[in-house]
């Protein structure tokens, strides 16, 4: 791959959050469920939103999207936080089979990362490599040495990172009967940091901090460009900026869904991840916001910041 330009993302805030209209929206007690491959930034959001805001209790269920979707949707939550946005069954079901009125806040976009242990000599892949890698077509590492297979590892069968892997690389396809599920994301990445032959997919929010102890694969479509200012088959990380810009090809939106009508907790809650200050620890947590500007700087490496 050339020399290509690596772009970090700042934020450009517009000050300090203030309390939305009433003390309601910040006292209280609230449960919200929370996809696990987000987790990681939304307790980093409670955590900053219970210290601007101490009167105010929010509770962090973690669950798979689908489990949390469908908890949502037999009223046992009435907040949910999902890496995905609700499908077009899952809607259907919501208003014909339960007449559920709900609000959908797109909070943030992350990405999905392919991981290897620190030691891989392959470093980048292209979509149809990874394509016929995760189906099974392939078990071999795509190297020109020694054939050595592949130590496929994914999440459980009701991860958000795995059903938009599927939908975005595999186009429906199921993964290969090698592929072996673990129950967390943390379980995945200690996986792959133990098992030298191992690639597996999690999201960047679980990367934060120990991104220098994985390789994190580079991805490409030969002969496709993002946009007309960079040239065809390039290579890029889940850095930032390169989901903010759409150069990194697997990407999904962060959505907060609620059933909640009355002005409480839950909105004072949601108000302050779409903030300036909520946004902010979007960005320190490796998401990119999407609620405030944002402006892109030049720097001198492409690995995930």
């Amino acid at each position: 791959m050339r020399a290509a330009l690596a772009v970090g993302m700042i934020l450009v805030l517009g000050g300090c959050t203030k309390e939305p209209g009433s003390t309601v929206l910040t006292k209280g007690t609230l449960t919200v469920e929370c996809d696990e491959a987000v987790a990681p930034v939304m307790q980093a959001e409670v955590a900053a939103f219970q210290q601007q805001y101490p009167d105010a209790k929010v509770n962090i269920r973690v669950a798979e999207a689908r489990e949390a979707i469908a908890d949502f949707a037999n009223d046992s939550v009435r907040v949910i936080v999902t890496a995905r946005a609700l499908n077009d069954e899952e809607r259907t079901a919501l208003g014909k089979g339960k007449k559920v009125e709900f609000a959908e806040y797109h909070v943030a976009q992350t990405a999905i990362a392919v991981i290897a242990d620190r030691r891989s000599s392959v470093k980048k892949m292209r979509m149809g490599e990874l394509d016929t890698i995760f189906s099974g077509a392939t078990p071999f590492w795509p190297t020109s040495g020694k054939r050595t297979v592949i130590d496929l590892v994914v999440g459980g069968v009701n991860s958000s990172t795995n059903e938009v892997f599927r939908e975005i690389v595999l186009k429906g396809k199921g993964f290969g009967a090698s592929a072996t599920p673990v129950a967390s994301s943390s379980e995945l990445v200690a996986y792959v940091q133990n098992h030298p032959q191992a690639l597996g997919i999690v999201g960047v929010a679980w990367l934060r901090g120990i991104s220098d102890e994985l390789t994190v694969m580079s991805l490409g479509t030969p002969g496709v460009a993002p946009d007309s200012t960079e040239p065809p088959g390039q290579y890029y990380s889940p850095a930032q900026a390169y989901v903010f810009k759409k150069y990194y090809p697997i990407s999904t939106p962060v959505y907060l869904y609620s059933r909640e009508v009355d002005r409480d907790v839950s909105l004072g809650f949601i108000a302050f991840v779409s903030s300036a200050e909520g946004q902010k620890v979007i960005q320190k947590a490796g998401l990119v916001p999407v609620t405030m500007p944002v402006r892109l700087v030049q720097l001198t490496s492409d690995q995930v910041k």
